[in-house]
């Protein structure tokens, strides 16, 4: 971290850790709780050929990780795997957000043949009456089967990659499942949940959680976060219980535009995912991405960030990274004494 420390005092020219890519904005589900549902949504898929230019131009930057995440389902793309490939060929480490119902049997193998470092299974919840009710029916059993086949395929191959993640966003519907969710991953032997809060729209009103209900909802993740630590499972509830499900103060520094770059699947860029899903401030549609990194909109972003002049939008900043900037704040303070 002191690097970007470095470069936010000196100015000093530095690439994104972490660049977000959304490969495609097609998905073959119509979960009750997405975007899609909007009457204004647009879908949008960028070329291979594209794709395959950010990718190395990243590599060129100094990027280490890339995450295929946001927009769709990445395995819409039967391209999926090549590129994917290519982000280890260029030796970073990446990441990819799935509804598990398109991994096919042969593409198990391949994942893990491939060193891919990281997956993150979107699952909803502990059963298939209340995931199914929000993904669709038999979307349940087709993740956990896809997750057995993974952890099947380690075992065999004797690797520990890829590290294997569920993610559950919260809301009115599931929020009394976490606890068995919790339970379900060890079941699954998977070490790893990230829960996330629901970003509200017109068409998921059902999901909303009201005001009566927060305080059985802070009741549950506190005893959901003992559960997980006491087996030994990471999850960012503590953030959440920290930050809450909704609007709080923004973090006491962004660091999100010298830390990473989200790129939807219009191809245009955004300083970091929050503002991509509530799609506001854009950087401009990406050609070069050195150009769009290092360029007049990035930098006054950058002086923006600094004057801690932030945007309506960064109250809604995910609480796992208003908690890792704080942090990250803090160390920086202490950097800056030693300076």
């Amino acid at each position: 971290m002191e690097n970007i420390f470095e470069v936010i005092r000196s100015k000093k020219k530095c690439g994104p850790k972490i660049i977000m890519i959304s490969p495609t904005d097609y998905c073959n589900l119509k979960c009750k709780t997405c975007w899609r549902l909007r009457k204004d949504a647009t879908f949008n898929q960028p070329s291979y050929e594209f794709l395959e230019k950010i990718i190395r131009e990243a590599k060129e930057l100094g990027t280490e990780i890339i995450d295929l995440t946001g927009g769709g389902e990445g395995f819409m793309r039967k391209d999926i795997l090549k590129i994917m490939k290519l982000v280890k060929i260029l030796g970073m480490k990446g990441l990819i957000t799935t509804n598990c119902t398109l991994v096919k049997k042969d593409y198990v193998k391949e994942i893990v043949e491939m060193g891919w470092d990281e997956i993150n299974f979107s699952l909803d919840g502990s059963s298939p009456e209340i995931n199914d009710y929000i993904r669709g029916h038999g979307v349940y059993e087709k993740c956990i089967k896809t997750i057995k086949e993974f952890n099947k395929i380690k075992k065999e191959m004797k690797t520990k990659k890829p590290l294997l993640r569920l993610t559950f966003t919260i809301t009115r519907k599931n929020f009394t499942d976490i606890p068995n969710f919790i339970l379900l991953a060890k079941k699954l032997n998977i070490k790893n949940i990230n829960f996330s809060r629901l970003f509200k729209w017109e068409t998921n009103k059902e999901f909303w959680i009201g005001e009566r209900d927060k305080k059985v909802v802070d009741s549950i993740l506190r005893k959901s976060l003992k559960l997980s630590e006491g087996l030994d499972i990471k999850t960012n509830l503590s953030s959440i219980i920290e930050f809450g499900l909704d609007e709080h103060e923004p973090p006491k520094f962004c660091f999100a535009p010298w830390y990473m770059l989200f790129i939807n699947a219009s191809k245009e860029a955004m300083a970091c995912c929050t503002l991509a899903t509530l799609y506001h401030n854009l950087l401009g549609k990406v050609e070069n991405l050195e150009k769009i990194w290092f360029g007049k909109k990035m930098e006054k972003m950058r002086e923006r960030m600094k004057k801690r002049e932030f945007f309506p939008e960064c109250k809604n900043c995910l609480p796992e990274f208003t908690q890792m900037f704080n942090k990250m704040y803090e160390e920086m303070m202490k950097w800056n004494l030693k300076k």
